[in-house]
């Protein structure tokens, strides 16, 4: 069973367990504004981790929901707009990750443990690739709005990312060569790096490469 904190990373149980064919052939559950305008999110989100932006148009979102491209207008007038929501959402996601764990007592090497955790659950879900992965893989088609949010959010893992290490090395539960700003950005491209590398491989590249991780920060 996925932890609490799996969950705080994600607001859509949908796009945990479903099969191929079910995330595609969703139905309109209720005639609500918001809960329209919250699978439309949903579904979007789900067709950018497989598809990367370019690869899905409103037509996709609009059949697998069974409603009419101008439903999706009226929340998001412009595709650029809907990428931008889906990238806010997911960085307010992991700031309440971050929050829940940066509140917790857990020893430094499990909530390092906590954080790959959220790169290994795009490996467990139909091995899709992480937002920030599909977006910078597709950033120089990107329009510009987008870029800078992407940036924004990148950013925003990555300096949490050396906060944390550079606390870990201070309480002693850290030992890593170099700074806490190069070993975020090593960890970081190694896990985007590796969820990619699953797809051609297997899921245990994912765990040698967290044991890796682990063994060369951890004191």
């Amino acid at each position: 069973m996925p932890s609490k904190l799996n969950f705080l990373i994600s607001d859509s149980n949908l796009v945990l367990n479903l099969s191929p064919d079910e995330k595609f052939k969703m139905t309109k559950k209720t005639d609500t504004k918001i809960d329209t305008k919250k699978q439309i999110l949903d579904v979007a989100e789900e067709l950018l981790l497989d598809r990367g932006y370019n690869g899905f148009s409103y037509k996709d979102i609009s059949g697998a929901l069974n409603i009419k491209n101008a439903s999706i207008h009226y929340h998001f007038p412009k595709k650029t707009d809907l990428g931008v929501a889906i990238i806010q959402r997911t960085s307010n996601r992991f700031q309440r990750w971050a929050d829940h764990i940066d509140s917790g007592d857990l020893p430094y090497s499990r909530k390092l443990d906590e954080f790959c955790r959220l790169f290994k659950m795009y490996v467990e879900q139909k091995k899709h690739i992480c937002l920030g992965g599909t977006l910078e893989t597709d950033f120089n088609t990107l329009p510009e709005e987008l870029q800078k949010e992407t940036c924004h959010y990148v950013s925003g893992i990555l300096q949490w990312l050396e906060n944390f290490l550079a606390a870990g090395k201070k309480k002693g539960e850290f030992n890593f060569p170099g700074s806490a700003k190069d070993q975020a950005l090593l960890i970081s491209a190694g896990l985007q790096g590796i969820i990619q590398m699953v797809r051609v491989t297997s899921p245990a590249s994912f765990d040698a490469t967290v044991k890796q991780i682990k063994r060369y920060v951890c004191a």
